[in-house]
Formats: C-alpha cells, structure tokens, sequence
C-alpha cells in the first residue's frame, strides 16, 4: 500500500469505529495498532494510531474495562539535535550502534524508540502537546478515578502498575514540560494513583512531584491544589506515615510544602481547599491571614526554587529529561525558601 492509502484507511477507520463503536464492540488488532505506533517512521501515520486507540478505550468505558499501555524510552548520549544533523548528512543509519546510561547493551537506532520517533519522516498529524493530551494519560485516570470510600483490596492492577517504580517518577516528571494540559492531567493522575492507596500516598514525595509543581509558573493551578490537599500531610518524608499526620506537630512540619511555601498559604489549602489555594497562589494578598503577591512566587519561589536551588540541585537534570526521556530524578531534600517579604512578620495562631 501507498503512504497515502494506509493514512486514509487508518483516518477511514478511526472515524467509523468512532460513529459505531457500541456496535462493532471490542476489535483484536489493538496489539498490531500499537506495535505500528512504535515500529513506524511515519510521523503522520504513527499519529492516526493514537485516535484508534483512544476510541478503543471508549468501548472499555462502556464495559468498566482498561487498557494501559507501557513505554520504555532510550535515548544516545548525543543530543537529538546533533543526532538529527548527522541523519540528514547520512553519517548515521538505522544499523548505527548507539548507547545511553541505563541501558544493558548497545542496540541499533532503529532499536531505540525516542531515536525512531525523533527521526521519523513526514510533516506530523498532531502537535507535541496533541500528542500528549492523545496519548490515554486522561482516558487512564478516567478508569482509576474512582472512589469507593474505603481502600480496596487488593490494589486494582492499573493502579498497582502505575503507582510502581517504573511508572509513578516520570508521570510526576510530566509536570516539567510545563504545557498547562499536561501539567493538569499529570497532577489529577496522581492524585487519582494515591487516592486510597497508603503505599503509593507516603512516598509520592520521593518523585519530587512536589518541587515540580511549586516550580511550575502556569496559573492553572487547581488539579495541583487537589492533588496538594489529600497529600498534604501524608508523606512519609518524616520517616513513617503517623510522624506525617501526627497532629501534634505544626502544619508546616506535618506538611511536605513545609519551609517552602509560608504557613498561611499551607492553612488557605488546608481550610479553604484547593480552588481558594489556586486563587491565592496567583493573586496579590496583603492581609492577617495571608501575605503573598506576584512578585513573592516570581522572584521569591519560583526564582530561588527552579533557578537557583532546584537546578543546582539537579544539575542539568531538567535537560538531560528532554533529550533522554526515561531519566529518572534522584531525591534529595531541599533547603527551605526565604522570603524577605516575611522577614520582619510573626505568625502566630494562624495570623501574622
């Protein structure tokens, strides 16, 4: 088949599985679809797999079921840039060895799917941010965003998978792209993840989920606060789960957020809930209950967070994440963020 033809039977079938979906039920090509996501080096063909499988997932909503597919990414120790230049000048090929850390051995190009991907042909179908948003993060929380009021035993197995070591880090590491739609279906997945799930809820923090989103400049802010409230005060980075929540501690201590926003804004998350937290981050307030302008979380939070401690902290973390996809961040605790603005104020029984 001709290029042209295998996009229109893909885009052909896409739309008529989208129209007659409750009729023609569950297909059995869902493996083929996504093994011709992966193998191809068609930029516009591998996007029209992505409507197909997402239309796929309708019929599972319709039957309560899920589908979760997983990605490994490789990626050389030369940056794609640099990787694309020699490709056009055919210094390399689909047999070139390449190697990056983490990997076993080396594998050819065409082995490696992000090289594949980054190396495909033709105009693509779908921007980077379509792509993402296409990519089932929002069909997956749909299916585990539910809430039975209890925990459920044992753990179902789409939150098991996700909530492991090898899926949790780079969900949480999604919030650095720093694409609003992203960000927001990163930050309600994860809290989708550790809603009833202890194991996963006390060692979030390990990701540094939360230095990613404090650092995130966006003023979509509400799927972070919602994921900020059933997390606030249980993480285990105190050494165990009841030192987290023990109530006899301050909140700022209780709270992973402790030391890196002030107090006020940590008690406007815990008592007036995640809206009132979002409208807070992005607006001027010089009151008892709360100090806090654009200027404190510009040059305050975001510049001594991001610019200066967290990428010292980091080192060239942020960028090796884009030219390495699988990547993963190493924890370490952060000094807290000094706010001249707060310098000459008391906080004292939740009032400055």
């Amino acid at each position: 088949m001709s290029h042209w033809e295998r996009t229109t039977s893909a885009r052909a079938m896409a739309i008529v599985y989208e129209q007659h979906y409750k009729t023609v039920g569950p297909f059995s090509g869902t493996a083929h679809i996504t093994v011709l996501l992966d193998r191809t080096d068609d930029r516009s063909l591998r996007h029209r797999p992505l409507f197909l499988l997402k239309l796929r997932l309708l019929w599972s909503h319709s039957r309560n079921g899920c589908i979760l597919t997983k990605k490994v990414l490789k990626l050389d120790l030369w940056k794609k840039d640099a990787i694309r230049r020699l490709w056009s000048k055919k210094a390399i090929d689909w047999t070139t060895r390449c190697w990056a850390s983490g990997m076993l051995d080396w594998k050819k190009l065409r082995d490696i799917r992000e090289l594949r991907w980054a190396l495909a042909l033709r105009v693509p179908v779908l921007t980077p941010p379509q792509v993402e948003s296409s990519s089932l993060v929002e069909d997956i929380h749909t299916n585990i965003n539910y809430d039975a009021g209890e925990i459920v035993t044992p753990t179902p197995g789409v939150k098991r998978i996700l909530s492991s070591p090898c899926c949790l880090p780079h969900i949480a590491q999604a919030i650095l792209s720093g694409e609003p739609s992203i960000v927001e279906a990163a930050a309600a997945l994860l809290k989708a993840i550790v809603t009833r799930d202890p194991k996963a809820m006390i060692r979030l923090y390990s990701t540094s989920a939360f230095y990613f989103a404090l650092a995130y400049p966006g003023s979509n802010l509400l799927s972070i606060g919602q994921l900020f409230t059933v997390t606030l005060v249980h993480q285990g980075f105190h050494g165990g789960e009841e030192a987290a929540v023990s109530a006899s501690l301050p909140l700022a201590k209780r709270s992973v957020l402790g030391g890196l926003l002030p107090e006020s804004l940590l008690y406007v998350l815990k008592r007036s809930g995640p809206a009132a937290f979002a409208a807070a981050m992005v607006s001027d307030s010089d009151t008892p209950e709360i100090i806090w302008t654009h200027k404190m979380r510009a040059e305050n939070l975001i510049r001594q967070v991001l610019q200066i401690k967290v990428l010292q902290h980091l080192g060239d973390f942020p960028q090796k994440l884009s030219q390495y996809c699988h990547v993963l961040y190493d924890y370490a605790p952060m000094p807290p963020v000094k706010y001249p603005e707060l310098r000459d104020e008391m906080w004292c029984h939740h009032y400055y």
